[in-house]
């Protein structure tokens, strides 16, 4: 068993388990859970409105945010909506056509390269069959 200080509080814990004492543990978890909440009625604020709302340290929203517990709006990025160029319908970044014009396309492609293959075959057959009349 290794006992280490915990860093908030200074009490013996376990270190193997968690990285602070049971009490800091839990103390954490709360504000985790108000945090959590405040982000569900306000997805796009910023760290330093949750900061200022709830009264959490930004160490901890940072370590929150490292371990996939929370997600925060960042003003640098700009959030823009990508539309299908065929349609118009929204789709994912970096994606030019949605899912249907996808599909659309790929089988105009099929029907078109069969029908490539079919006319030389047919134009082979006019050339070659029939009958011939020679003029005298």
């Amino acid at each position: 068993m290794t006992l280490a200080n915990c860093p908030r509080c200074g009490a013996l814990f376990n270190k193997i388990t968690m990285d602070c004492c049971k009490q800091c543990y839990e103390e954490e978890e709360k504000l985790l859970r108000k945090t959590q909440e405040y982000l569900r009625k306000n997805r796009v604020a910023p760290m330093f409105e949750v900061i200022d709302a709830i009264g959490v340290e930004e160490w901890m929203i940072e370590k929150w945010v490292d371990e996939k517990r929370i997600t925060l709006h960042d003003p640098t990025v700009q959030s823009t909506v990508h539309y299908c160029s065929s349609c118009g319908r929204e789709t994912k970044p970096g994606e030019t056509l949605c899912k249907t014009c996808q599909f659309k396309l790929l089988s105009t492609k099929k029907k078109n390269s069969s029908e490539q293959e079919e006319d030389p075959k047919t134009a082979k057959r006019d050339r070659s069959g029939g009958m011939h009349f020679k003029r005298s």
